[in-house]
């Protein structure tokens, strides 16, 4: 008698990059740096099996011809300190390439799996899952007081958890609480669309409210301004137009509650009584500006004619600013000021170009064409993702921490596979 022994189907080359994808994406916002070898591996080995020519996506041309102008600006600023009214480090443009030039790569390396709506579905729902940690430990650091620093590895994964004390509010794992709301924006529209994919599984519906209730908490903890605007808009995208009423009557009544907490406006006996009841640190985020945002938008605006061609060089507007003013900012609390600042105008704009055709583009398909009604919850939850993100960094800059640039332009490659789905393109499979 012979027995039939059944070998095992070998593992696709697509499935061991799709799961290399997913642990990545799964590790971003608690372990960055094993994250980003599990990212790095897909991508490389997807851009070798990418039936996709690299330039076949036209806007990879204004990608392409940027990073020749960045790195073009940053020959030139080797050249021009005796022009310069600050003493500049050179050294640092070059680092800063590393913020622009490797996510072109990932945009066009990603695409192949974000290209339908499944795999968006998938990605969402692994990086909701993969935000677990950054609520935890941000209500523990509210409440229980988990502080920090906490390293393993030698430092190869720190989770910052700084005491509250001196900060504006709640960080978790992040360095910053903009940059610990800057994440919980992007990942709420997920975390709503979870919340109205009907299923009859107890156990799913009920971890779908609890990241629901943590994730909206740690978001009202962060004391952020951004990050409470954010998760408003984040919501009222997904919602549509079936709950803006509701929103927007929201919106008005807090904004008259945080109004008459500053200011008297409907006398000082209601003010006083709003005061006692609120928070302070929640309604002194609105009242404690120490410089405005148009101030620093006009003195980057006069930084950038002063130098519009090659800029003055990445890190360069905190020393020029405080130069100037006496006062330090860490950035120009604007993304595209910020990148042309640091590498000229003819750079910023080609490079600029593409994130803004995919953004709007991205709006007017799934927010206010008819493309609303045939995309999934989640096709919907991810240009929300994508819309509050993009203007949160017309605000303030959180682009610069890893996990965020990785998770914009991840963005960006999804809904550029939505807006050509649109055009009736399909994608090749790998």
């Amino acid at each position: 008698m012979k027995f039939l022994y059944l070998k095992k189907p070998p593992i696709s080359k697509d499935f061991l990059i799709t799961i290399l994808f997913y642990i990545g994406l799964f590790l971003l916002p608690s372990a960055f740096s094993i994250s980003a070898i599990f990212l790095l591996i897909s991508l490389i080995l997807n851009s070798l099996i990418n039936e996709e020519n690299f330039f076949e996506d036209k806007l990879n041309i204004f990608f392409f011809c940027g990073s020749f102008l960045l790195v073009t600006s940053s020959i030139m600023h080797n050249f021009r300190s005796n022009y310069l009214s600050y003493d500049p480090n050179s050294s640092l443009s070059w680092i800063g390439l590393a913020n622009w030039i490797p996510f072109f790569w990932c945009y066009w390396g990603f695409k192949p799996l974000l290209n339908n709506s499944e795999k968006r579905k998938k990605t969402s729902l692994i990086l909701l899952s993969g935000t677990f940690p950054v609520f935890i430990t941000g209500l523990g650091q509210s409440f229980f007081n988990w502080d920090g620093p906490f390293e393993i590895f030698n430092g190869l994964i720190v989770w910052y958890q700084r005491p509250l004390e001196g900060i504006t509010g709640l960080t978790g794992l992040f360095n910053n609480p903009n940059y610990a709301g800057s994440w919980l924006n992007v990942i709420w529209p997920f975390c709503i669309a979870a919340l109205l994919d009907k299923t009859k599984y107890l156990a799913k519906n009920i971890s779908v409210y609890l990241f629901t209730l943590g994730i909206s908490l740690s978001t009202i903890l962060t004391n952020s301004r951004s990050a409470w605007i954010g998760f408003i808009v984040g919501t009222l995208i997904v919602f549509g137009k079936k709950k803006f009423k509701l929103i927007i009557n929201l919106l008005i009544i807090i904004s008259l509650t945080i109004s008459a907490t500053i200011f008297p406006i409907f006398g000082s006996n209601i003010q006083f009584y709003l005061q006692n009841i609120i928070p302070e640190s929640i309604w002194m985020e609105f009242n404690d500006f120490q410089y405005s945002r148009i101030e620093i938008w006009h003195k980057a605006c006069e930084i950038v004619f002063n130098n519009p061609i090659f800029g003055t060089g990445a890190g360069s507007f905190p020393e020029i600013f405080k130069l100037e003013t006496g006062l330090w900012k860490g950035h120009a609390h604007n993304l595209p000021l910020e990148l042309i600042i640091s590498y000229g105008i003819p750079a910023g704009i080609l490079i600029l170009i593409p994130i803004f055709l995919i953004t709007f583009k991205s709006i007017n398909i799934i927010l206010i064409h008819k493309g609303r009604e045939s995309s999934s919850i989640y096709d919907q939850s991810w240009i929300a993702a994508l819309v509050v993100l993009f203007f949160s960094q017309m605000v303030d800059v959180q682009y610069f921490d890893g996990r965020i640039s990785i998770i914009f332009w991840i963005l960006l490659s999804g809904s550029s596979n939505i807006i050509k789905k649109d055009k009736g393109i399909e994608y090749k499979k790998n």
